[in-house]
């Protein structure tokens, strides 16, 4: 079955006929646009239970997408095998592979009963909160379901579009415990009411794979996403032995009432520097604002050295870093990440932003890696000064350090949009859907909205609104504004 096993694979282009089964297929979107796919994501198979990470780009995703089906196997021959990423590895493999145009693909019929069908690497509960905010790897759990809660309806802080979100609790035959968050899809197509009625009279164990750990308001959980995938009452060892430890200890599973279902958060409302830059960051900490601001000046330090796990700053400790966070104090090699302090303001006045990271990136349209390779140090990149006195709708709120340091300082939670040369708005993310894109039009009429009712009274800039709406192609139902 196929001319060589994963271990056998090398590095380089691959002529070579491979066997797998294709055990998990997601897709994995844009975190700054849900509607923009960056790749398809596998995990592969062979009939040893070796396992490798595989992806398909954009160009040639919608071919395989047609072709490959979660669970059958295939024989895959012209693909190129590379080193594995370094962030978000679904199994332990130096390689994976790359499929492309000419990539050929044959479904295997006669699949021996003995084919593996998945594969995991457990972190038990007790250990999760130790691969806290760690990304090199997935996290894959499991855990006998004692919990599991209604879907709830939130939005995310820097979000302008809402998200679904359930929690199922686990815990281990030690009794303890964790959340697991399925958030997206991955909670809507969880078969809650099945695990729940099933767990009454028995007891439900589930392998989550492709996790992540993360600290939601203190509470250390596991978050699954699209690369979550879950293994109910899997028949292998770990799971039987977890069950055969509860005995007759059974507790049906509960249905978590104080998850009921919730309204959304309210979008943040558009403000002036004016009505933000006076505020009580201890009153309004955790409060969102949309400002529309103009770029005045960039600091000269455009990027940091930033923890793996936590991503605050780090600084040198002997030949490595250490986390500057007292609740982290991570040592190892740091990530280069953008930290761009920035002056902008409007008409009422001027104060200051921070903003990092992935949003910098959609604004240079390069990563902070590559204009630090391209750049001698000390110097600020193009990429970054051709920034100044452009406008911008930033979704914002009160920085932690604010309180602390006694200077007013705000966070960019979000890029919404950009104004142009042309004084037209345009929504900052690509638009693909038209319900992201309805969104995203909704957010800059609210915009508009404030700006007619406290700035501009006059009937010749409503009309001028009007027009740059009508040039966003605007639905006639958020027109009548």
């Amino acid at each position: 079955m196929g001319d060589v096993l994963i271990p056998g694979l090398r590095m380089g282009d691959c002529t070579d006929c491979v066997c797998v089964r294709v055990s998990r297929f997601w897709e994995f979107y844009d975190v700054s646009d849900e509607t923009k796919l960056l790749h398809g994501d596998l995990v592969l198979i062979d009939e040893e239970g070796n396992s490798i990470h595989a992806q398909i780009y954009p160009n040639v995703y919608e071919r395989f997408k047609t072709l490959i089906k979660e669970g059958s196997v295939y024989n895959f021959e012209c693909f190129r095998v590379r080193k594995s990423n370094h962030k978000y590895k679904p199994v332990a493999n130096e390689f994976m592979l790359s499929f492309s145009k000419w990539t050929t693909i044959e479904e295997v019929v006669e699949v021996p009963p003995a084919f593996p069908t998945i594969t995991y690497r457990l972190t038990s509960i007790e250990q999760v909160p130790s691969r806290l905010e760690r990304t090199e790897y997935f996290t894959d759990v499991i855990g006998i379901v004692t919990a599991i809660s209604n879907i709830t309806t939130l939005r995310t802080r820097g979000r302008q579009s809402d998200s679904s979100k359930r929690v199922v609790t686990i815990c281990s035959a030690s009794n303890a415990s964790v959340n697991v968050v399925l958030w997206g899809e991955r909670a809507t197509s969880f078969p809650a009411e099945e695990v729940h009625k099933d767990g009454q009279a028995s007891p439900q164990v589930v392998i989550f794979v492709g996790t992540l750990v993360k600290n939601y308001s203190g509470v250390i959980s596991v978050s699954g996403s699209s690369p979550c995938k879950w293994y109910i009452n899997p028949e292998v060892p770990e799971a039987k032995a977890l069950m055969a430890s509860i005995g007759n200890m059974h507790q049906p599973i509960k249905w978590d009432q104080h998850m009921a279902p919730t309204r959304a958060t309210s979008a943040a409302e558009p403000k002036k520097v004016s009505d933000i830059r006076d505020l009580n960051p201890f009153k309004n900490k955790k409060i969102e604002f949309l400002v529309t601001m103009t770029i005045r000046k960039i600091d000269s330090s455009w990027w940091c050295n930033s923890c793996e796990k936590c991503q605050r700053t780090t600084k040198p400790y002997g030949d490595l870093y250490k986390c500057t966070e007292p609740r982290c104090g991570t040592i190892g090699k740091p990530n280069q990440r953008y930290k761009l302090s920035i002056v902008a303001g409007d008409e009422t006045g001027d104060t200051n932003f921070i903003m990092f990271g992935r949003w910098v990136q959609r604004l240079t349209k390069k990563s902070a890696d590559t204009l630090i390779a391209e750049n001698p140090q000390g110097f600020i990149p193009n990429e970054i000064t051709r920034l100044l006195e452009k406008a911008f709708i930033w979704n914002v709120s009160f920085t932690e350090n604010t309180t602390s340091s006694g200077r007013t300082c705000f966070r960019v939670n979000a890029v919404v949009g950009e104004i142009n040369d042309r004084n037209a708005l345009l929504p900052m993310t690509p638009t693909g859907s038209q319900s992201y894109h309805l969104c995203s039009l909704r957010v800059l009429a609210a915009v508009c909205k404030a700006l007619l009712r406290k700035v501009l009274p006059c009937l010749c800039f409503h009309h001028l609104l009007l027009q740059r709406l009508a040039m966003l192609q605007v639905p006639h139902q958020l027109k009548k504004l």
